[in-house]
């Protein structure tokens, strides 16, 4: 489907798993849409590209979604975490969970105009996914992607444009990213198909992507490895994403940062951002969109097609 493609006499359907066994991640490798995910991906990396946070220019598309995280954030504070005698998991994550879809629903109808109102049945499902799994009480890169999924949904649907690329990441996928963060500290959810201290981190894969891109040619003259250096981390977390990420693992994990985070720790010896953007956008491939254990768990409809 191309851009002139008119989706308002489109037939939506639920979304489904289609990925089951490595065969079928094989065959992901060879779809039209995984060309058209990292096209868009690329895209988003380039719009940010050495520029600060505090550059972000104001875009009045993302109200509807700033104000879905604020209704999603309240809900936190009425759904407190309970009294449990494991550290992690918290039970109450799936009350929460429970109670998100009225929002996420309303949310949904004063996003789309009128004519797409029907597409709501697949983009329900890329943000319900979005916070953790209900069962297991954990989190992770794959649901992290399905988030991703969902921005890219609604950039095919064309309630995003070429211009909003910058606003996607910063006025969206940032704002997600900092909500996730308080619901895995708010229900200690656990990490989902954690690789220990040989993951890039417990959690999240692609603001590290965005974060590196932010810092290509940056003005401050801040090298790779200026990540480990605290005052850098200090001065420079509000406008660069990488080291928001960082500041995060040093409040969640205690000990040497070579010892609990020696991925990144290895960046440090690159000599550029390009090398490090451009390294990490091949890890989150192999990773994330080519681990059978992660991608088996996205939907496919008719936005995204397995095909």
């Amino acid at each position: 489907m191309d851009n002139q493609y008119d989706w308002s006499k489109h037939q939506f359907q639920q979304v489904e798993k289609k990925i089951i066994t490595d065969q079928d991640v094989e065959k992901f490798k060879k779809t039209k849409i995984l060309g058209e995910l990292l096209t868009f991906l690329q895209s988003l990396i380039q719009s940010i590209q050495h520029k600060k946070i505090s550059q972000t220019a104001d875009n009045q598309k993302f109200q509807h979604i700033q104000q879905l995280f604020q209704q999603l954030e309240q809900l936190l504070l009425k759904v407190p975490p309970i009294q449990q005698s494991m550290r992690y998991g918290n039970k109450a994550f799936r009350d929460w969970l429970d109670q998100i879809g009225p929002i996420v629903d309303d949310y949904l109808k004063n996003q789309l105009p009128q004519n797409l109102q029907n597409a709501a049945v697949e983009l329900r499902s890329y943000l319900l996914d979005s916070f953790g799994n209900k069962q297991r009480i954990d989190y992770g890169t794959g649901h992290e992607f399905q988030f991703f999924l969902f921005l890219f949904s609604l950039f095919r649907l064309g309630i995003y444009t070429e211009q909003d690329y910058e606003g996607i990441v910063r006025l969206a996928f940032y704002r997600y990213i900092n909500f996730a963060r308080k619901v895995q500290m708010t229900y200690m959810l656990e990490p989902a198909g954690s690789h220990g201290v040989w993951g890039l981190d417990d959690y999240q894969f692609l603001p590290f992507v965005f974060g590196a891109a932010e810092l290509i040619q940056n003005e401050d003259g801040i090298l790779p490895d200026c990540i480990i250096k605290d005052n850098i981390i200090k001065n420079y977390k509000a406008e660069y994403m990488f080291f928001q990420c960082i500041d995060f693992i040093n409040n969640v994990k205690k000990g040497p940062f070579h010892e609990h985070s020696p991925i990144l720790h290895s960046l440090t010896n690159l000599t550029g951002w390009e090398k490090v953007c451009s390294g990490l956008l091949k890890m989150f491939q192999g990773e994330v969109l080519f681990k059978h254990p992660v991608i088996k768990h996205t939907y496919f409809g008719t936005i995204v097609e397995f095909k």
